[in-house]
């Protein structure tokens, strides 16, 4: 602002002398285009501050991380948005041996149903199936160990820990013209079964989806982002996107 009213000061200076010899009319309009020069000066300097301005703020907005998508070659299968989910406990979010669960959706855009029967990775012991809303399974029927009999001996049954949470094997029906879900809060999901190492936010998991028509599918899988800014934030508080 002091460099307006310099500005002003030097035009008005200028103008009074250069009319001092002249008409009254051309005066006027002397006067005239030195006011409007001067009020061309202040607007490039508002616009520019505010354009200033503009580029701070949006610097503050993070993209949303989006998840991972990829098709058949038949195009008839599409993997959606797959991530793996955040945990939220530290530099890394999984170490190695923990289990990761996955939120992944497959729509069918064909005319037939397919069904997904594995997933394969390096990245863990295997892929497997979860579903926490059905029942545990029950021992053998009407078996028993005999009465008085003792495990041989050094073996030990495995404890509920050392089992995967579920098969490495399914049949998942995707439907035609249909979307099928997998999300860890809705009970029935795909999860990595122990990770064969730390994995942080930013890294990805390479999966191989296998289906009976629609073939192998591979996608590169990222860490979902702990949060991500969905509106600008005053005095820079960020949002979590809720999901």
């Amino acid at each position: 602002m002091a460099y307006l009213g310099i500005a002003a000061r030097r035009i008005g200076t200028v103008s009074r002398s250069v009319v001092s010899s002249r008409s009254p009319r051309l005066r006027r309009f002397t006067r005239r285009g030195a006011l409007a020069l001067v009020a061309g000066v202040g607007a490039a300097t508002v616009l520019a501050g505010c354009s200033a301005g503009q580029i701070s703020e949006t610097a503050k907005i993070q993209p949303a991380v989006q998840g991972a998508d990829a098709q058949s070659d038949s195009g008839t299968i599409a993997l959606r948005n797959l991530t793996v989910l955040f945990r939220g406990d530290g530099d890394a979010t999984y170490t190695a041996g923990q289990d990761a669960p996955l939120v992944v959706r497959i729509a069918n855009s064909g005319a037939d149903d397919d069904v997904l029967t594995s997933v394969s990775t390096n990245a863990a012991e295997s892929v497997v199936y979860v579903d926490s809303s059905a029942s545990p399974a029950a021992s053998p029927s009407g078996k028993a160990s005999p009465s008085g009999s003792a495990s041989p001996s050094g073996s030990a049954s495995p404890t509920p820990n050392d089992q995967p949470p579920g098969k490495d094997r399914f049949d998942l029906k995707v439907a035609s013209q249909d979307m099928l879900t997998l999300l860890p809060d809705q009970g029935k999901y795909l999860e990595l079964y122990k990770v064969r190492r730390d994995l942080r936010s930013g890294q990805t998991v390479r999966l191989v989806f296998h289906f009976q028509k629609a073939g192998d599918i591979r996608i590169d899988v990222p860490m979902a982002p702990p949060e991500q800014v969905t509106e600008r934030s005053p005095a820079g508080v960020e949002h979590p996107e809720e999901g």
